[in-house]
Protein backbone atom coordinates (compact mmCIF):
# COMPACT_ATOMS: atom_id res chain seq x y z
CA UNK A 1 0.00 0.00 0.00
CA UNK A 2 1.61 3.58 -0.98
CA UNK A 3 0.68 6.29 1.23
CA UNK A 4 0.16 9.28 -0.90
CA UNK A 5 0.27 13.27 -0.12
CA UNK A 6 -1.25 15.53 -2.54
CA UNK A 7 0.20 18.85 -3.00
CA UNK A 8 -2.54 20.85 -5.20
CA UNK A 9 -4.43 24.47 -4.65
CA UNK A 10 -6.65 24.27 -7.80
CA UNK A 11 -10.48 22.60 -6.09
CA UNK A 12 -10.91 20.80 -9.40
CA UNK A 13 -7.88 19.59 -9.94
CA UNK A 14 -7.37 18.28 -6.55
CA UNK A 15 -10.93 16.43 -6.91
CA UNK A 16 -10.40 14.70 -9.61
CA UNK A 17 -6.87 13.79 -8.32
CA UNK A 18 -8.44 12.15 -5.41
CA UNK A 19 -11.03 10.41 -6.82
CA UNK A 20 -8.28 8.81 -9.46
CA UNK A 21 -6.56 7.50 -6.11
CA UNK A 22 -9.61 6.15 -4.21
CA UNK A 23 -10.31 3.82 -7.38
CA UNK A 24 -6.18 2.57 -6.60
CA UNK A 25 -6.50 -0.12 -4.80
CA UNK A 26 -3.21 -0.02 -3.87
CA UNK A 27 -2.92 3.61 -2.98
CA UNK A 28 -3.50 5.67 0.26
CA UNK A 29 -4.50 9.06 0.71
CA UNK A 30 -2.79 10.63 3.19
CA UNK A 31 -3.83 14.21 3.38
CA UNK A 32 -3.99 17.15 0.70
CA UNK A 33 -2.55 20.40 1.20
CA UNK A 34 -2.55 23.77 -0.86
CA UNK A 35 0.62 25.24 -0.08
CA UNK A 36 4.42 24.02 1.01
CA UNK A 37 4.88 25.01 4.63
CA UNK A 38 1.42 23.09 5.52
CA UNK A 39 2.66 19.89 3.56
CA UNK A 40 6.44 19.96 4.34
CA UNK A 41 4.82 19.65 8.02
CA UNK A 42 3.00 16.72 6.56
CA UNK A 43 5.91 15.26 5.36
CA UNK A 44 7.88 15.16 8.49
CA UNK A 45 4.87 13.92 10.70
CA UNK A 46 3.06 11.80 8.20
CA UNK A 47 6.33 10.13 6.17
CA UNK A 48 4.24 9.40 3.13
CA UNK A 49 5.39 6.98 0.28
CA UNK A 50 5.13 9.42 -2.67
CA UNK A 51 4.17 12.87 -2.59
CA UNK A 52 1.84 14.56 -5.50
CA UNK A 53 3.15 17.70 -6.11
CA UNK A 54 1.43 20.29 -8.75
CA UNK A 55 3.85 21.88 -11.64
CA UNK A 56 1.61 25.03 -11.99
CA UNK A 57 0.75 25.74 -8.20
CA UNK A 58 0.58 29.51 -7.17
CA UNK A 59 2.17 31.40 -4.28
CA UNK A 60 5.28 32.13 -2.93
CA UNK A 61 6.87 28.32 -3.17
CA UNK A 62 6.72 26.74 -7.01
CA UNK A 63 5.69 23.05 -7.23
CA UNK A 64 9.92 22.89 -7.81
CA UNK A 65 10.88 24.69 -4.69
CA UNK A 66 8.18 22.52 -2.83
CA UNK A 67 10.06 19.46 -4.55
CA UNK A 68 13.35 19.86 -3.32
CA UNK A 69 12.35 21.01 0.64
CA UNK A 70 10.65 17.38 0.72
CA UNK A 71 13.26 15.96 -1.04
CA UNK A 72 16.35 17.24 2.18
CA UNK A 73 13.16 16.82 4.37
CA UNK A 74 12.55 12.76 3.51
CA UNK A 75 15.07 11.78 0.73
CA UNK A 76 13.24 8.41 0.53
CA UNK A 77 9.72 9.81 -0.94
CA UNK A 78 8.93 9.41 -4.25
CA UNK A 79 8.08 12.99 -6.05
CA UNK A 80 5.79 13.33 -8.77
CA UNK A 81 5.22 15.87 -10.12
CA UNK A 82 1.69 17.00 -11.98
CA UNK A 83 1.38 18.98 -14.86
CA UNK A 84 0.00 19.29 -18.27
CA UNK A 85 1.03 18.70 -21.96
CA UNK A 86 1.59 22.35 -22.79
CA UNK A 87 4.26 22.36 -20.05
CA UNK A 88 6.54 19.51 -20.18
CA UNK A 89 8.80 18.47 -17.56
CA UNK A 90 11.56 15.70 -17.81
CA UNK A 91 12.01 13.83 -14.41
CA UNK A 92 15.02 14.62 -12.73
CA UNK A 93 16.10 12.73 -9.27
CA UNK A 94 18.91 14.78 -8.51
CA UNK A 95 16.27 18.06 -8.37
CA UNK A 96 13.60 15.92 -6.78
CA UNK A 97 11.18 15.03 -9.39
CA UNK A 98 11.52 11.48 -9.57
CA UNK A 99 8.77 11.08 -12.33
CA UNK A 100 6.07 13.33 -14.10
CA UNK A 101 2.03 12.78 -14.38
CA UNK A 102 0.36 14.37 -17.55
CA UNK A 103 -3.17 15.51 -16.78
CA UNK A 104 -5.44 14.69 -18.18
CA UNK A 105 -3.64 10.20 -17.48
CA UNK A 106 -5.37 7.89 -16.47
CA UNK A 107 -4.78 4.72 -14.33
CA UNK A 108 -2.54 2.97 -15.63
CA UNK A 109 -0.12 6.39 -15.62
CA UNK A 110 -0.93 7.43 -12.41
CA UNK A 111 0.07 3.93 -10.73
CA UNK A 112 3.41 4.01 -12.78
CA UNK A 113 4.65 7.77 -11.68
CA UNK A 114 3.63 6.67 -8.50
CA UNK A 115 5.67 3.08 -8.69
CA UNK A 116 2.11 1.09 -8.03
CA UNK A 117 1.81 -3.13 -8.33
CA UNK A 118 3.06 -4.70 -11.29
CA UNK A 119 3.57 -0.86 -12.86
CA UNK A 120 6.47 -0.56 -10.37
CA UNK A 121 9.27 0.85 -12.03
CA UNK A 122 11.35 -0.78 -9.26
CA UNK A 123 11.85 -4.52 -10.62
CA UNK A 124 13.25 -5.46 -7.18
CA UNK A 125 14.91 -4.02 -3.93
CA UNK A 126 17.98 -3.17 -2.96
CA UNK A 127 20.44 -5.66 -1.81
CA UNK A 128 23.06 -4.02 0.60
CA UNK A 129 25.52 -6.49 1.93
CA UNK A 130 27.38 -5.60 5.26
CA UNK A 131 30.76 -6.64 5.17
CA UNK A 132 34.17 -6.22 6.83
CA UNK A 133 37.05 -8.95 6.42
CA UNK A 134 38.15 -8.15 10.15
CA UNK A 135 35.75 -9.64 13.15
CA UNK A 136 34.83 -6.96 15.75
CA UNK A 137 34.42 -4.31 13.23
CA UNK A 138 30.67 -3.34 14.51
CA UNK A 139 29.13 -4.67 10.95
CA UNK A 140 25.92 -6.26 12.76
CA UNK A 141 25.31 -3.19 14.49
CA UNK A 142 25.70 -1.51 11.65
CA UNK A 143 23.32 -3.73 9.75
CA UNK A 144 20.98 -3.99 12.49
CA UNK A 145 20.22 0.21 12.90
CA UNK A 146 20.28 0.97 9.02
CA UNK A 147 17.49 -1.38 8.57
CA UNK A 148 15.96 -0.19 11.67
CA UNK A 149 16.36 3.63 10.55
CA UNK A 150 15.26 3.05 6.69
CA UNK A 151 12.10 1.11 8.23
CA UNK A 152 11.26 4.40 10.34
CA UNK A 153 11.87 6.41 7.20
CA UNK A 154 8.80 4.47 5.92
CA UNK A 155 10.28 1.81 3.60
CA UNK A 156 9.96 -2.09 3.53
CA UNK A 157 12.99 -3.51 4.77
CA UNK A 158 14.24 -6.82 5.46
CA UNK A 159 17.27 -7.46 7.53
CA UNK A 160 18.78 -10.79 6.64
CA UNK A 161 21.94 -12.83 9.14
CA UNK A 162 23.73 -14.03 6.43
CA UNK A 163 26.28 -15.76 9.05
CA UNK A 164 25.27 -19.58 8.84
CA UNK A 165 27.48 -20.62 11.59
CA UNK A 166 27.17 -18.32 15.18
CA UNK A 167 25.93 -15.26 13.65
CA UNK A 168 24.84 -12.56 15.92
CA UNK A 169 21.61 -10.82 14.56
CA UNK A 170 19.37 -13.59 17.02
CA UNK A 171 21.34 -12.00 20.02
CA UNK A 172 21.48 -8.70 19.36
CA UNK A 173 17.14 -8.36 19.08
CA UNK A 174 14.47 -9.76 21.39
CA UNK A 175 14.27 -12.57 19.48
CA UNK A 176 12.10 -15.18 21.02
CA UNK A 177 13.59 -18.89 21.13
CA UNK A 178 11.51 -20.92 18.95
CA UNK A 179 11.47 -18.89 15.59
CA UNK A 180 12.39 -20.24 12.49
CA UNK A 181 14.92 -19.81 10.11
CA UNK A 182 15.97 -19.77 7.17
CA UNK A 183 17.26 -23.86 7.48
CA UNK A 184 13.03 -23.73 8.12
CA UNK A 185 12.87 -23.25 4.21
CA UNK A 186 12.58 -25.47 1.20
CA UNK A 187 15.32 -25.09 -1.37
CA UNK A 188 15.35 -24.04 -4.73
CA UNK A 189 11.78 -22.43 -6.04
CA UNK A 190 10.19 -24.21 -3.43
CA UNK A 191 11.36 -21.64 -1.09
CA UNK A 192 9.40 -18.79 -2.38
CA UNK A 193 5.93 -20.51 -1.39
CA UNK A 194 7.36 -20.89 2.46
CA UNK A 195 9.69 -17.61 3.10
CA UNK A 196 6.70 -15.40 4.39
CA UNK A 197 6.21 -18.15 6.94
CA UNK A 198 9.54 -17.80 8.57
CA UNK A 199 10.35 -14.05 8.25
CA UNK A 200 9.66 -12.42 12.24
CA UNK A 201 9.09 -9.06 12.84
CA UNK A 202 11.71 -7.26 13.93
CA UNK A 203 11.44 -3.51 15.43
CA UNK A 204 9.40 -1.11 13.69
CA UNK A 205 8.63 -3.74 11.84
CA UNK A 206 11.57 -4.53 9.92
CA UNK A 207 11.18 -8.62 8.65
CA UNK A 208 14.14 -10.98 9.98
CA UNK A 209 15.29 -13.69 8.21
CA UNK A 210 17.42 -15.05 11.08
CA UNK A 211 20.69 -17.98 10.67
CA UNK A 212 20.62 -21.36 12.06
CA UNK A 213 20.40 -21.37 15.93
CA UNK A 214 22.70 -24.20 15.66
CA UNK A 215 25.92 -24.21 14.15
CA UNK A 216 25.80 -27.54 13.21
CA UNK A 217 22.95 -26.08 11.01
CA UNK A 218 24.74 -24.15 8.65
CA UNK A 219 26.05 -27.73 6.72
CA UNK A 220 22.66 -27.43 5.75
CA UNK A 221 22.44 -24.36 3.79
CA UNK A 222 23.70 -23.90 0.29
CA UNK A 223 25.29 -21.38 -1.36
CA UNK A 224 22.85 -20.82 -4.14
CA UNK A 225 19.89 -20.97 -1.31
CA UNK A 226 21.47 -18.09 0.55
CA UNK A 227 21.55 -16.25 -2.55
CA UNK A 228 18.20 -17.08 -3.51
CA UNK A 229 16.67 -16.13 -0.09
CA UNK A 230 18.28 -12.49 -0.69
CA UNK A 231 16.79 -12.15 -3.77
CA UNK A 232 13.21 -13.39 -2.71
CA UNK A 233 13.42 -10.89 -0.21
CA UNK A 234 14.34 -8.24 -2.31
CA UNK A 235 10.76 -9.14 -4.79
CA UNK A 236 8.80 -7.91 -1.76
CA UNK A 237 10.89 -5.07 0.25
CA UNK A 238 12.44 -1.52 -0.86
CA UNK A 239 15.90 -2.81 0.96
CA UNK A 240 17.53 -6.00 2.16
CA UNK A 241 20.26 -5.47 4.52
CA UNK A 242 22.22 -8.41 5.08
CA UNK A 243 24.94 -8.93 7.56
CA UNK A 244 27.68 -10.89 6.04
CA UNK A 245 30.31 -13.68 7.31
CA UNK A 246 33.57 -11.90 7.47
CA UNK A 247 35.07 -15.11 5.59
CA UNK A 248 35.32 -15.29 1.70
CA UNK A 249 33.61 -18.24 1.69
CA UNK A 250 31.39 -19.71 -0.79
CA UNK A 251 28.07 -18.25 0.96
CA UNK A 252 29.95 -14.92 1.08
CA UNK A 253 30.31 -14.74 -2.42
CA UNK A 254 27.13 -16.26 -3.20
CA UNK A 255 25.67 -13.05 -1.78
CA UNK A 256 27.98 -10.65 -3.14
CA UNK A 257 27.73 -11.86 -6.34
CA UNK A 258 23.70 -10.85 -5.90
CA UNK A 259 24.46 -7.40 -4.23
CA UNK A 260 23.17 -4.27 -5.41
CA UNK A 261 25.85 -2.37 -3.04
CA UNK A 262 29.00 -3.38 -0.64
CA UNK A 263 29.12 -2.07 2.13
CA UNK A 264 32.55 -2.78 3.57
CA UNK A 265 33.49 -1.66 7.29
CA UNK A 266 36.36 -0.59 8.65
CA UNK A 267 38.08 1.19 11.15
CA UNK A 268 41.22 3.87 11.45
CA UNK A 269 43.46 0.50 12.40
CA UNK A 270 46.65 -0.49 10.35
CA UNK A 271 45.32 -4.65 10.84
CA UNK A 272 41.54 -3.26 9.43
CA UNK A 273 42.34 -1.33 6.50
CA UNK A 274 44.63 -3.82 5.60
CA UNK A 275 42.61 -6.81 5.55
CA UNK A 276 40.23 -4.37 3.81
CA UNK A 277 42.94 -3.72 1.29
CA UNK A 278 43.23 -7.55 0.65
CA UNK A 279 39.64 -8.12 0.22
CA UNK A 280 38.97 -4.87 -2.28
CA UNK A 281 41.78 -6.67 -4.37
CA UNK A 282 40.10 -9.76 -4.37
CA UNK A 283 36.74 -7.78 -5.36
CA UNK A 284 38.74 -6.57 -8.38
CA UNK A 285 39.72 -10.20 -9.21
CA UNK A 286 36.23 -11.33 -9.13
CA UNK A 287 34.79 -8.33 -11.52
CA UNK A 288 33.01 -6.70 -8.95
CA UNK A 289 34.86 -3.11 -8.40
CA UNK A 290 33.29 -1.66 -11.33
CA UNK A 291 29.43 -3.76 -11.73
CA UNK A 292 28.48 -2.83 -7.83
CA UNK A 293 28.77 -0.16 -5.97
CA UNK A 294 31.38 -0.86 -3.43
CA UNK A 295 31.16 2.13 -0.27
CA UNK A 296 33.47 2.41 3.01
CA UNK A 297 31.48 2.74 6.24
CA UNK A 298 34.51 3.95 8.71
CA UNK A 299 33.05 3.21 12.40
CA UNK A 300 34.23 4.24 15.62
CA UNK A 301 35.53 7.31 13.28
CA UNK A 302 36.59 9.45 16.37
CA UNK A 303 39.32 7.18 17.20
CA UNK A 304 41.59 8.09 14.54
CA UNK A 305 44.78 7.39 15.57
CA UNK A 306 46.95 9.62 13.23
CA UNK A 307 44.45 8.84 10.14
CA UNK A 308 42.15 10.32 8.10
CA UNK A 309 38.74 10.11 5.54
CA UNK A 310 41.13 11.63 3.02
CA UNK A 311 43.63 8.99 3.74
CA UNK A 312 41.81 5.78 3.58
CA UNK A 313 39.83 6.58 0.70
CA UNK A 314 43.02 7.30 -0.95
CA UNK A 315 44.36 4.33 0.38
CA UNK A 316 41.51 1.85 -0.75
CA UNK A 317 40.23 4.07 -3.62
CA UNK A 318 37.26 4.14 -2.63
CA UNK A 319 34.27 6.82 -1.08
CA UNK A 320 33.24 6.88 2.65
CA UNK A 321 29.50 7.28 2.44
CA UNK A 322 29.54 6.89 6.88
CA UNK A 323 31.16 8.19 9.68
CA UNK A 324 30.28 6.07 12.72
CA UNK A 325 31.45 7.58 16.10
CA UNK A 326 32.25 6.08 19.44
CA UNK A 327 30.11 5.21 21.46
CA UNK A 328 30.65 2.13 24.09
CA UNK A 329 28.22 2.62 26.65
CA UNK A 330 24.87 2.98 24.61
CA UNK A 331 26.42 0.43 21.91
CA UNK A 332 26.80 -2.01 25.10
CA UNK A 333 23.39 -1.60 26.51
CA UNK A 334 22.21 -1.71 23.25
CA UNK A 335 23.56 -4.78 22.70
CA UNK A 336 22.50 -6.09 26.04
CA UNK A 337 18.65 -4.80 25.91
CA UNK A 338 18.60 -6.11 22.86
CA UNK A 339 17.20 -3.01 21.04
CA UNK A 340 18.66 -0.81 18.39
CA UNK A 341 20.36 2.32 19.80
CA UNK A 342 18.28 4.24 16.76
CA UNK A 343 15.22 3.42 18.94
CA UNK A 344 16.49 4.14 22.04
CA UNK A 345 18.48 7.09 21.83
CA UNK A 346 17.32 8.78 18.50
CA UNK A 347 19.24 11.79 19.46
CA UNK A 348 22.76 10.35 20.11
CA UNK A 349 25.26 11.02 18.07
CA UNK A 350 25.89 7.70 17.03
CA UNK A 351 22.12 7.06 15.77
CA UNK A 352 22.74 10.40 13.97
CA UNK A 353 25.32 8.97 12.04
CA UNK A 354 23.52 5.85 11.41
CA UNK A 355 20.73 8.36 9.88
CA UNK A 356 22.96 9.87 7.77
CA UNK A 357 24.54 7.01 6.70
CA UNK A 358 20.82 5.59 5.33
CA UNK A 359 20.50 9.38 3.88
CA UNK A 360 23.95 8.78 1.86
CA UNK A 361 22.80 5.35 0.71
CA UNK A 362 19.46 6.06 -0.40
CA UNK A 363 20.95 9.49 -2.04
CA UNK A 364 23.69 7.16 -3.83
CA UNK A 365 21.07 4.84 -5.04
CA UNK A 366 19.10 7.73 -6.90
CA UNK A 367 22.17 8.65 -8.81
Amino acid sequence: MKRVLLIEDLPQVAQHLQQMLSREKEAELVAVESEGDAALVRVTTEKPDAVLIDALLSGKSTGFDIAKRVRAASPGTRIVMVTVPQRPIEPKPDQGIDAVFVLPGGANELATALAIGKRDVRLKGRMIVCFSPKGGSGKTTIAINLATILRRRGHSVALMDGVMQFGSVRHSLQVPPATRSIVDLPTGQGMRTSLSEVLWEGPSGVAVLLGPPRPEEAELMAAPDVAMAMQLLAEDHDYVIVDAPSKLGEETLAMLDVADVILLVVTYMQASIANTRAAVDTFEALGYKGRIPILLVVNQADNAAGMSKGGIENTLNLPVVGEIPTDWKLVAESLNKQQPFVLSSPNAAVSKAIDALANALVQQQRR
